[in-house]
């Protein structure tokens, strides 16, 4: 409820001139903090939308603070598909307001309602802007943290649908300042409080912990979920029930909602949606290769082009010092070949990571040298004086007797060992790149299995190696007396942990 003494200031507001500059014209939307209107630009007869602060809300200063933060993050990001903010200030009453730039469309909430189930092409563009968005919010070190359709705008901008906006960064998390960017701004919550909208919300911002920008990517892996689905992976009519499913349940694979998603969307959507933060994408841009991988595999440009995302402007890196990557360097990235992982690094990690690389090759060649050292002396003095020392309890002759056997033998192995190494690999087979599997439970023994044929992984606790396969799920099924335990999807693709509570997954009936 918004108090009368707010109601009647901003009625007010309609018709009236803010500052000589902006003619307010209507009421778009109100929400908790504040309330939106179209206005238009005195001068430059230019529509524009205009956030004014409700008035019980401008006598709080933290609120205030927040307000300003909001408006700070959004005009600092200067992305395409971030509504840009132009001017802050404040009303004859004291209400404090921000000007942005007016957009013409609906919000992605809006079209959902109409829509219960999006068509792939039509989620891939809007998931590739957000991340692109993103990207550049996370260069910056702005972490959204209310990602959802509600502040998602779609509106057509020069013949292209759905063109992406984001809008309310009024809860973000900023970790850095530019003026000083080594160290880190004092936040505005306190410790293990919660921000945000419970169905949208990762487990670490449901735990009250703090985020870091995989919290964006759990957001976006939800909405995407639900774009595709017609539904949220956890949904309860109790807020408190949905932050617990969040932190602590699986949620069903999408393919079992919806049976026209593949595979590789499903492995997509499962890898956002991970619990912990870092079996998640590394980086927005990570996760945008995949979704250019799915939009060339299934011809997605024949339904809807995604050109114009690569010219939206400049994308900036996580380190403030190094140098921006252009749109034709994103053009270049994601028109790699589709097994190309990108891997975008700072220039200061790329020092880093030549360091390291010298200090290896360092100390690889004297590993090498020292096997070369080592084979000439054991040549040149085949018996060893160890071997000799452990034989001096013998007598001469029974030593003698003792080492021939032992010196062909080692010969024999010498000889076999080379001609391993000259043949080829039995049936021309490669070794193949595995995975590893882990999986803990506060009760041991739980029977962990392939859910799809029922064979048996391991029991827990466990470490299991698997075939690593890029953009593939496997559907674990788990087995303890009289549980019931939910499946649960994990990707092939890296080393994953799982970790199981039976009594919180235990339903006895």
């Amino acid at each position: 409820m918004i108090p009368k003494t707010t109601a009647d200031f901003e009625e007010k507001y309609i018709g009236s001139v803010i500052n000589d500059r902006y003619k307010i014209i209507k009421l778009v939307g109100t929400g908790g903090m504040g309330s939106v209107y179209l206005a238009e630009h005195e001068i430059l007869r230019k529509k524009v939308a205009i956030k004014i602060l409700h008035y019980e809300q401008s006598k709080r200063k933290d609120t205030v603070e927040r307000f300003k933060r909001e408006a700070i993050a959004a005009s600092n990001i200067g992305q395409d598909n971030i509504v840009d903010v132009t001017d802050f200030g404040y009303t004859e009453e004291g209400n404090a307001y921000f000007v942005m730039e007016y957009v013409e469309g609906r919000s992605l909430a809006d079209v959902m309602k109409e829509q219960r189930v999006l068509p792939l092409e039509f989620a891939v563009s809007v998931a590739a802007q957000i991340a692109v968005a993103l990207y550049s919010a996370h260069g910056k070190g702005i972490i959204h943290r209310d990602l959802k359709p509600e502040n998602i705008l779609l509106a057509n901008k020069d013949g292209i649908y759905p063109f992406v906006k984001i809008v309310d960064f009024g809860i973000s998390k900023i970790l850095q300042d530019d003026a000083k960017p080594d160290e880190r701004l004092r936040t505005l919550t306190k410790s293990g409080a919660i921000f945000g909208t419970p169905e949208y919300m990762s487990p670490e911002q449901a735990a009250g912990e703090s985020v870091e920008p995989a919290s964006d990517i759990y957001s976006l892996g939800v909405i995407l979920y639900e774009m595709l689905t017609g539904r949220l992976p956890f949904f309860d009519d109790n807020y408190m029930k949905i932050l617990h499913k969040h932190q602590y349940e699986f949620p069903e694979l999408p393919s079992n909602v919806n049976p026209d998603i593949q595979p590789d969307v499903n492995a997509l959507i499962m890898k956002c949606l991970e619990k912990k933060p870092f079996n998640r994408y590394g980086t927005m841009m990570l996760l945008l290769n995949d979704l250019k991988n799915i939009y060339l595999k299934y011809n997605l440009e024949e339904k809807i082009s995604l050109a114009f995302l690569f010219n939206s402007g400049t994308v900036r890196s996580m380190n403030p010092v190094a140098d921006m990557i252009s749109s034709e360097d994103i053009i270049r990235m994601l028109n790699s070949s589709q097994d190309e992982k990108v891997r975008h690094v700072t220039a200061e990690e790329n020092r880093s990571s030549g360091t390291v690389l010298k200090v290896l090759t360092v100390v690889l060649l004297l590993i090498v040298a020292g096997i070369a050292v080592y084979t000439f002396i054991r040549k040149q003095n085949p018996p060893m004086v160890a071997e000799r020392t452990e034989l001096s309890k013998y007598d001469d002759k029974s030593a003698a007797v003792k080492e021939e056997p032992r010196q062909k033998k080692e010969a024999q192995a010498e000889k076999k060992s080379a001609d391993t190494a000259k043949k080829p690999a039995a049936n021309g087979k490669k070794n193949v790149p595995m995975m590893k599997l882990t999986v803990n439970s506060n009760i041991p023994g739980v029977r962990v299995f392939n859910n799809e044929n029922g064979r048996t992984i391991c029991k827990t606790p466990c470490t299991k190696k698997l075939p690593r396969k890029e953009s593939e799920v496997i559907i674990l099924g788990f087995e303890y007396e009289d549980y019931s335990i939910k499946p649960m999807a994990v990707t092939l693709d890296k080393d994953m942990t799982v970790n199981l509570n039976l009594k919180q997954e235990a339903d006895n009936g």
